[in-house]
């Protein structure tokens, strides 16, 4: 996604920056421009309404969609916030590319301050915003922690500040007491795994599956029929009718490990699986590519090749 931006400096309270060691602060002012036809999206909009223009979605927004990246640039548009049923709000990602993780924790001493740059990207003008960490300052406490551009600030001595604005949580900052507790999150390229599927026909189909994603879910939402209505009703996903079976034919280890019922109603067909049982493995973070590898299933084994 190409993303211009306009940056402006504010200054803030001097007492507040010198405590932090003089954080750098930049302010996205007002809304973040996107380059498909120059449309600007207002950085103040509400909370409880998706903001959409030429089919793009502002960055504060009611979505629900996981995801995101390290990328400063792309951590400024991808970054969102959603309300929780109990009224108060969290960080998400508008973009299902992208997955959100949550790092260790970790403390830093006041020396004076902490040393973090801060960036705030959205701000509703009701309270709520989305500020990132954009930097550390040289030989501050937080040049040496595992802060990186990008992440946001989830916790901060166990207090939850997600969707806090900056002024809000430069506060909380400046009041905490040393060593500051922090918990973190983190933006992540969801891997994808390159999935073959062959039908009765002998006609091939070529997707693509998240990690983690069960494998009937996915066919179905890429328009895919993944259950024989031929061989009884549909459980509805619970592995007790079989009709989803299907065969592995290749990249069994890109997928969850069987287990009951699967490996008692398949124990004569071991390459068989039940797509509401198999998922694509979610801890495939360590692989870098899946150009040379695929999986390649076949529906409806049941039945005979055309």
């Amino acid at each position: 996604l190409d993303v211009t931006r306009q940056v402006v400096s504010k200054k803030k309270n001097m007492t507040k920056l010198l405590l932090l060691l003089l954080l750098t602060v930049q302010i996205v002012s007002g809304f973040v421009a996107y380059s498909s036809g120059g449309s600007k999206f207002p950085a103040k909009a509400q909370i409880n309404e998706i903001s959409v223009s030429n089919g793009r979605r502002a960055v504060i927004s009611q979505s629900t969609a996981e995801a995101c990246v390290v990328d400063l640039d792309l951590a400024t548009v991808k970054w969102g916030v959603c309300a929780t049923e109990s009224g108060s709000y969290r960080f998400n990602c508008v973009d299902v590319d992208f997955v959100i993780e949550n790092e260790l924790p970790f403390s830093l001493v006041k020396d004076p301050g902490l040393g973090i740059e801060l960036t705030e990207v959205a701000n509703n003008g009701q309270g709520v915003g989305v500020v990132i960490v954009s930097g550390t300052v040289d030989g501050s406490p937080a040049a040496s922690s595992p802060l990186q551009p990008g992440d946001v600030i989830a916790k901060v001595n166990g207090r939850v500040v997600e969707a806090y604005t900056y002024d809000d949580l430069v506060d909380v900052l400046v009041s905490a007491s040393s060593p500051v507790q922090f918990e973190t999150k983190r933006l992540r390229k969801r891997f994808k795994v390159p999935v073959t599927v062959e039908y009765p026909d002998g006609k091939t189909a070529a997707f693509e599956f998240y990690e983690g994603e069960n494998i009937r879910r996915a066919l179905s939402g890429r328009g895919v029929p993944g259950n024989d209505k031929t061989f009884g009703p549909n459980c509805g996903g619970d592995g007790q009718c079989a009709t989803c079976a299907l065969d592995v034919i290749s990249g069994s280890e890109y997928l969850s490990s069987a287990g009951p019922p699967e490996t008692i109603v398949f124990k004569d067909t071991p390459t068989w699986r039940m797509g509401c049982q198999a998922s694509i493995r979610d801890d495939l973070a360590q692989r870098s590519s899946f150009k040379d590898d695929k999986v390649t299933i076949r529906l409806f084994p049941n039945r005979k090749k055309n």
